[in-house]
């Protein structure tokens, strides 16, 4: 029966990935916004900056057009006086421009002429110190005119000839000035300070409702810059904390060209951030909304990973039992109880075109068992639907599922009558068909897990299907001849076909396991041999299950060996790890060895290189076991080594850390005896010729760069003379898997024959 089905893929862990996705993701998004500020940050000081120059270069232009038009008034007074005639013919045809409101002239007495009449300033003002100022814009200052009244004066002497006949002001009226450039920062959603830098005092404050100074700021707390830097520096950013708020304000500092007064353009962070905050609210809801979706999924695929765990132990189990086939006669019912109590379904059956025919059913529904013409019906008319099926699909392996629905009772009443009357709600069954168009059919009756129960049986059917085959289709003379009577696994016999087998094909990605019990004799001792048979049974079956499609074989009464193909030494080790792991639960103990194809190993150096290392094993876990019984101040076993004599082993094993192999070498006749290590050149125990087994380990295991200094000491001759020249001959070479190795040669006899040699290969 060939059915073929391939390695199982491992399932990526699915839960691991999304949280790396989430953490991924939180760190960019933050990032991102982070970036988002940052950006609004550097647009909001570039805002202010672009707007504090608008401001200012307005307020610059008006306010030097005021004065250019006072100068302009200042040469007409200036002829009005040189002509002898009154200043009264320019107040009367004053009208106000630009930002100035209302004109007056300083006369060198002190007396300040209007269009309303003459005002003695004399204690008030200078004449001669406001001559001494020349032409000048001031801060908020006194009126001359009005008592607690605040102006701003724009000044330009009136010369005639050399001589400063009179001061021409420029009255400008701080709520006139305010209102222009209040409006100007209500449309920038801005808040606006103009001051004279020489006294801080405010001329334009849009935040608080009367002028004060501009040393209000003083006492903030800064994040960047500082309040004197606004004192000192001609333009700059700083940011403050708010005293009425509580967020931060920027604010740009500037001054306003040829004119000794101070603007400032501030915005809170509620109103730099805006924008940003309303971007960074929809991605926030953005992502909530991604990682919700991801947690559901996550959710989701643990509750399918879950589902499929359950899948996959009860599959491992009811191929467990079915590899038991051969020792349990009630297999194939224990494997239909397991799938009916998986399922939660009304019973499991398993039949084939060859008259196979098993069924279980659960205990409340035995009165439901179909038998007789029933269950003829019931078997005919499924090998029929998967015949049918498989015509239609041609897959080797389907699930189908049948229901009493409308589509039933159109094509086929009868069959639907059937189910409807035995209560048949659905039949899941998966179904296998080979090349020789024999049908099997793995089913259950009214199961509550249909997803699951699906993929269950798509996975054990082809092993029930092989299972039968195999008990009642092989030759029984042939397994008597290959398989283990006891385990079920295969013998020697097959062991020593398969090696030729395998060293033709060489497969890929080869490992050789090495599996030695511990403790077989003591258990047999105190508790009989049917106690070591159980557990040499369950150690087949586990090792079955572990490696699971591998060439299995028992070579002697405590000792197994597995052939792993196409599998990595990773895979390999987590299956040793795997066993190790199950065999614990039963107090049951191995010593293991493994060995990985490497360029042209045969495959029985392998065996021996793993045997080598699994008798290492064993050492060790004598040597801690009799560590533990000392300390214990018990005694609890014995320790069974391949000499017998555990001195002699515990010396070996100390040995083997250090070295490769230590033969005994004679240069006259060119044999060899192995001390150390047997298996390290391999091939033959009693090899007759040493240099054509050393240059066989040279082809083999040795980096072809170093072959023509490592033959060198097949050079007997020479040898013999280092050695009697009292050298021993020494290499250090590479071998083919990079490992870096030495070999040395000694003399054993001191009567000066050097004949009689000790190659010793040791590590590095």
């Amino acid at each position: 029966m060939a059915v073929k089905y391939g390695k199982k893929k491992q399932r990526p862990n699915h839960v691991i990935y999304t949280i790396i996705t989430i953490v991924l993701l939180c760190a960019v998004f933050l990032t991102m916004v982070g970036r988002f500020y940052e950006d609004a940050e550097e647009e909001a000081y570039e805002n202010l900056h672009a707007q504090t120059k608008q401001i200012k270069d307005d307020m610059h232009l008006q306010l030097v057009s005021d004065r250019e038009n006072l100068a302009t008034m200042a040469n007409f007074a200036a002829k009005l006086y040189a002509d002898g005639e009154s200043y009264d013919l320019m107040f009367n045809s004053f009208k106000p421009i630009g930002l100035i409101e209302n004109i007056g002239i300083l006369t060198p007495e002190n007396v300040f002429r209007t269009k309303a009449g003459e005002i003695d300033l004399n204690g008030k003002i200078s004449f001669w110190e406001e001559a001494e100022r020349g032409a000048y814009i001031s801060g908020r200052v006194k009126d001359l005119t009005r008592d607690n009244y605040e102006i701003i004066r724009s000044a330009v002497p009136i010369r005639v000839g050399n001589q400063i006949v009179g001061i021409l002001y420029g009255v400008i009226k701080l709520d006139t000035l305010s209102k222009r450039y209040n409006t100007m920062a209500k449309e920038l959603d801005a808040q606006l300070f103009v001051y004279d830098k020489e006294k801080g005092d405010l001329v334009i404050d849009t935040v608080h409702e009367t002028l004060g100074n501009i040393s209000f700021l003083k006492d903030r707390q800064y994040r960047e810059g500082t309040y004197e830097e606004i004192e000192k520096e001609e333009k700059g950013f700083v940011s403050f904390m708010s005293a009425y708020r509580n967020e931060n304000l920027y604010l740009h500092y500037s001054i306003i060209d040829d004119i000794d007064w101070g603007i400032s353009l501030a915005r809170y962070e509620s109103q730099v951030f805006a924008r940003t905050h309303r971007i960074s609210q929809r991605l926030f809801t953005a992502f909530f909304i991604m990682v919700f979706i991801m947690i559901a999924y996550m959710i989701i695929v643990m509750e399918r990973e879950k589902h499929s765990r359950m899948v996959t132990a009860c599959a491992s189990h009811v191929r467990k039992v079915l590899l038991e086939i051969n020792q349990q006669k009630n297999n194939i019912s224990s494997a239909l109880h397991q799938i009916c109590s998986f399922s939660k379904a009304r019973s499991a059956v398993f039949f084939d075109t060859d008259g196979e025919n098993y069924n279980y059913i659960m205990p409340d529904y035995e009165k439901t068992v179909l038998v007789g013409e029933d269950r003829d019906f019931f078997i005919k008319e499924l090998l029929r639907y998967a015949a049918e099926f498989y015509r239609a699909h041609q897959a080797v392996v389907n699930v189908m599922c049948i229901t009493p629905n409308h589509h039933l009772k159109k094509t086929n009443p009868d069959f639907y009558a059937f189910v409807k009357k035995h209560n048949i709600k659905k039949a899941l069954f998966a179904t296998i068909i080979d090349e020789k168009n024999h049908i099997s059919i793995l089913g259950t009756i009214n199961p509550k897990m249909e997803k699951e129960t699906s993929g269950l049986l798509h996975d054990v059917a082809v092993c029930f299907s092989i299972a039968l085959y195999n008990k009642n289709h092989l030759n029984r003379t042939e397994i008597a001849a290959t398989t283990d009577s006891l385990t079920g696994v295969s013998n020697r016999v097959t062991y020593k076909r398969d090696l030729v087998v395998f060293d033709e094909e060489k497969p890929g990605d080869f490992s050789c396991i090495y599996i030695d019990v511990n403790e077989l004799h003591l258990r047999n001792n105190k508790y009989g041999h049917a106690a070591g048979d159980e557990m040499l049974i369950f150690i087949a079956n586990t090792l079955k299950e572990v490696f699971y499609g591998q060439s299995i074989y028992r070579m002697g009464g405590d000792e197994f060996l597995v052939f792993a193909r196409n599998t990595s030494p990773e895979a390999v080790k987590e299956n040793i790890e795997h066993l190790l792991a199950q065999l614990a639960q039963k107090d049951y103990h191995v010593a293991v060895g493994m060995s990985f194809r490497t360029q042209n190993t045969n495959t029985e150096e392998m065996v021996r290189e793993a045997e080598v290392r699994m008798y290492e094993a064993k050492a060790n876990y004598y040597q801690n076991k009799e560590k533990k019984n000392a300390e214990a101040g018990t005694e609890q076993g014995y320790v069974h080594m391949k000499t017998g004599i555990p001195e002699i082993d515990a010396l070996m094993s100390v040995l083997k850390e250090h070295y490769n192999g230590i033969y005994r070498v004679s240069l006259r006749s060119d044999q060899a005896h192995r001390i150390l290590m047997p298996a390290y050149l391999g091939y033959h125990e009693d090899e007759a010729q040493f240099s054509k087994l050393f240059k066989k380990y040279i082809t083999d295991a040795v980096d072809s760069n170093y072959h023509r200094g490592i033959l060198n000491f097949l050079n007997y001759d020479a040898m013999r003379a280092h050695l009697l020249a009292g050298k021993n001959p020494k290499i250090t070479y590479k071998k083919i898997n990079g490992e870096m190795a030495d070999l040395c040669i000694y003399k054993l006899r001191e009567d000066g024959d050097v004949n009689d040699t000790l190659w010793v290969f040791s590590k590095e």
